[in-house]
């Protein structure tokens, strides 16, 4: 077939006698090359349109210095307004159609397109200050039934929510599953060592802490709570609450810091990449030992 063949379906489709009408090889060239011409059409109108307007503008200027007698002031002075005003809107109209409008409708869609990408990607808010901000973690935790942490240790975040963690343990209908690094693994160990710039052995004391007391949060009849340990790196934090996540990044300084990066999402293409590595760390991962 050569070109687009454009069909019409009968109305008897809807019946269940659906035949389909050809009308013969037909490009959508078509239909770009007749909005094209009409747009030259209108630009062409509107610059005429500016030209006329212009021409107008410099009569009533020549008119109100050379050929309105001096004895009519008020004539004058109406005159050379209303041409100078007649000018300048014939070049503002037609620096518009020019550049001003293609410029404007470009801006337009960048943002349009950006907005598009940010609610597409699930994000709904960005800070620094992921510690301190209460009333985020306070609207996360509340209701929440599916709660995965996915931590070096967190040693702050867990004191700081420890009763927020606590009533999710209490809830029957939760599952609360946390992934660690694996402390008996001395690769695992050094190279996490490094990054945060302590040696493996304080590291691993902050590693066996956190698995205590996350597995102490456990109580009879509450949620299923489960604490996994896995061999490798760590690419970042994430808190993830039924269908929404939090992801903190690491820094490459090497020093503690209290200023880290923070998204927040909210379903999305962002939630369902940290769905699907949850869900790879926890083929990656063991039960951790007592």
């Amino acid at each position: 077939m050569h070109g687009a063949e454009l069909v019409s379906w009968d109305w008897h489709a809807t019946t269940g006698n659906s035949s389909a009408k050809r009308f013969g090889p037909l490009t959508t060239v078509m239909a770009v090359d007749g909005n094209e011409e009409a747009r030259q059409l209108t630009n062409a109108a509107v610059r005429m349109i500016a030209l006329m307007v212009a021409v107008v503008g410099g009569i009533l200027l020549w008119l109100s210095g050379s050929v309105i007698p001096s004895d009519w002031p008020q004539w004058a002075a109406f005159a050379s307004q209303l041409g100078g005003l007649l000018m300048a809107t014939a070049l503002v109209t037609f620096a518009w159609e020019q550049w001003g409008r293609r410029h404007f409708a470009r801006e337009l869609m960048a943002m349009a397109n950006l907005s598009t990408e940010l609610k597409r990607s699930g994000i709904t808010r960005v800070n620094d200050q992921y510690l301190d901000d209460v009333q985020l973690w306070s609207d996360l935790f509340r209701g929440v039934h599916r709660l995965d942490i996915v931590v070096a240790y967190a040693s702050t975040w867990r004191n700081s929510h420890r009763q927020r963690l606590q009533a999710v343990a209490n809830n029957p209908k939760a599952r609360i599953r946390v992934f660690l690094p694996d402390l008996d693994d001395p690769a695992t160990m050094t190279t996490l060592s490094h990054r945060f710039n302590t040696d493996p052995e304080s590291l691993s004391r902050k590693i066996r802490e956190a698995i205590e007391e996350f597995r102490a949060l456990a109580v009879k009849g509450g949620a299923e709570l489960t604490v996994y340990v896995r061999k490798g790196d760590l690419v970042f934090s994430c808190y993830r609450f039924d269908s929404q996540a939090v992801v903190t990044l690491y820094s490459h300084s090497r020093k503690r810091q209290t200023r880290v990066p923070m998204f927040v999402v909210d379903g999305g293409d962002l939630f369902s990449f940290v769905y699907g590595d949850i869900n790879e760390i926890l083929e990656q991962s063991v039960v951790a030992p007592n």
